[in-house]
């Protein structure tokens, strides 16, 4: 099978939004990873507005967002696809399946999935399906963010229910039908946090119904709760994100950076917590010790 120039070689993955492939260029004479999307993309209008968005989130640049090479739609087959880099690694979903993640790890993640939004957010860009099945985990242990505004524009775009996305991670004004901003992600990276900590989802149920239930009315215990060795200012970062009101999360995905790289390199036998990064440029050694975490861990 090819797509465009694209030589299929396997799929790998199937989402909400479509398949995700592994795919030589030939021109270049390299590995890629093809996403193929629901053939309804390439029609009409919704063609400009697929074609429109892939050039948005082609232009973010950041080391934890997954690299745009290209994209297209096939006009034999008439399938939308865009063409990323390839990393060899697995989902973040998979790796929670195997227990919670080690607590300086889970900050040092969290806080560069947080900065990698902030790179979007500031370009106009929601993520909008922000979980750990759209995170890569990579083989040498950086955290890399897929899927940039896919799940508005399928939701857009394929007659699909508004509330796109997976359940576990909607924010409330996504459940009430109100307008989403950049805050909503953060929302769902708090979910992403929780979980990675103790194992567990905050707004668990057995129905959409209890989900969204616990979503509108719940206040979750503390993550410290389920592991003692969390401190006071990582249970009040989690606590800011899962807020109900968006007006009492952080004002910016950046601001919730500069509050998890200081903990990411906190041990559980630290008894002064770290307090966040000021503007005095603190914030970039921070995030460059953060990264350099991720790569020894």
């Amino acid at each position: 099978m090819q797509v465009g120039r694209y030589e299929i070689l396997e799929i790998i993955g199937t989402g909400a939004h479509g398949r995700v492939a592994r795919a030589h260029d030939p021109m270049i004479g390299r590995l890629v990873a093809v996403k193929l999307f629901p053939k309804e993309l390439a029609a009409g209008e919704a063609r400009q507005r697929f074609l429109k968005e892939a050039r948005v989130v082609g232009q973010l640049s950041h080391p934890a967002i997954i690299t745009l090479h290209d994209m297209g739609i096939d006009e034999a087959t008439q399938t939308p696809y865009l063409v990323m880099e390839f990393l060899e690694g697995q989902p973040l979903d998979r790796i929670l399946d195997k227990g919670s993640i080690p607590f300086p790890k889970a900050c040092a993640w969290a806080g560069e999935v947080a900065s990698a939004l902030g790179v979007a957010h500031r370009k106009g860009v929601i993520h909008g399906d922000v979980k750990p099945a759209n995170m890569l985990i990579t083989d040498d242990g950086r955290v890399k963010l897929m899927d940039f505004g896919m799940a508005r524009l399928a939701s857009h775009d394929t007659h699909a229910t508004p509330l796109a996305g997976t359940p576990a991670y909607w924010c409330p004004e996504q459940i009430m039908g109100k307008p989403q901003d950049s805050r909503s992600d953060l929302f769902s990276l708090g979910i992403v946090l929780y979980e990675m900590v103790t194992g567990k989802r905050p707004f668990d149920a057995e129905s959409l119904q209890g989900i969204c239930g616990k979503v509108l009315s719940s206040t979750p215990l503390p993550p410290s709760h389920a592991n003692s060795s969390v401190p006071a200012a990582f249970d009040d970062i989690v606590a800011r994100c899962l807020a109900k009101d968006p007006s009492l999360r952080h004002a910016s995905a950046e601001a919730m950076a500069q509050e998890l790289y200081p903990l990411a390199r906190r041990t559980p036998a630290a008894a002064v917590a770290v307090q966040p990064a000021n503007g005095n440029g603190n914030g970039h050694g921070l995030r460059d010790r953060a990264v350099r975490l991720l790569r020894s861990a």
